[in-house]
């Protein structure tokens, strides 16, 4: 059974619309929505204004600007208190990005993206696409290929089968036989370095994970300069994440022990 057949085509444009608003105090008129989200101006007034009587956008007075509702930041609270691990993961996260001194990014999966959950910024300029509540694809750069290694081969197939895999630079792979080939050799080596296949000049290190409470898989990575990642320093950087997952695997085992036990 195709679950597409039962997708609700308005529904994903209005989530699209709210996805749009992904950013530090944002304030967004129609135009630039549309422009966004990729569809005409007349179709997101209808669903903004939907939005905005549901209670998931507001209308800032005396202006055409839009941005998120009160339903939206309650939710986001629920969900932040769920997330766990988040909370209890960020001192290692903030460990490796002293570590390193690179961007630190904490991944979760939602089975069609690896989303970021949480990120320390590195005290050095580096432009890359990593903001909370970003989607990275799974099958290209550090961060979701390294979700993809820790997920088993039948889920990785259905994910590429059912996923349409466009490219985002010229350095993104996009044929199935060789994703899959990469994700055998990778799985064994336990950790992806990627450079460019996302945001140019950049490279990835990242290392898989598996959150038990929240059921999601995961990765931890860093992101760094491409002229960085050679020799010595790109070695010294691998170790520090593959400790960092490591350490993050069994905080989040305890985790998931005392909450077993208190049930």
């Amino acid at each position: 059974m195709d679950p597409s057949r039962y997708l609700n085509q308005s529904i994903l444009r209005s989530l699209g619309i709210l996805e749009a608003f992904a950013e530090a105090r944002p304030a967004l008129a129609i135009p630039e929505i549309a422009r966004r989200v990729g569809l005409h101006r007349s179709t997101v007034h209808r669903l903004v204004v939907t939005l905005e009587s549901a209670g998931w956008l507001r209308k800032l007075p005396g202006t055409e600007k839009y941005t998120l509702g009160i339903k939206v930041l309650t939710l986001g609270r629920i969900a932040d208190q769920e997330l766990s691990s988040c909370a209890a993961l960020r001192p290692l996260l903030e460990e490796l990005a002293q570590r390193t001194g690179e961007t630190a990014i904490l991944s979760m999966s939602d089975d069609i993206a690896a989303v970021c959950v949480d990120k320390i910024e590195s005290s050095q300029r580096l432009k890359i696409s990593s903001e909370i509540g970003q989607h990275f694809p799974l099958y290209a750069g550090a961060t979701g290929f390294a979700v993809l290694i820790g997920m088993p081969e039948e889920s990785v197939r259905a994910f590429i089968a059912k996923n349409p895999l466009q490219p985002f630079t010229t350095a993104t792979e996009t044929d199935p036989e060789k994703i899959l080939e990469r994700y055998f050799f990778l799985r064994r080596k336990g950790y992806v370095v990627s450079t460019g296949a996302v945001d140019p000049g950049v490279t990835g290190i990242a290392a898989p994970l598996f959150f038990p409470n929240e059921n999601s898989y995961g990765s931890v990575g860093i992101a760094m300069p491409e002229h960085r990642a050679k020799g010595e320093e790109l070695a010294r950087m691998i170790q520090a994440v593959l400790e960092t997952a490591e350490s993050m695997r069994k905080k989040i085992g305890f985790m998931d022990r005392q909450s077993g036990e208190s049930v």
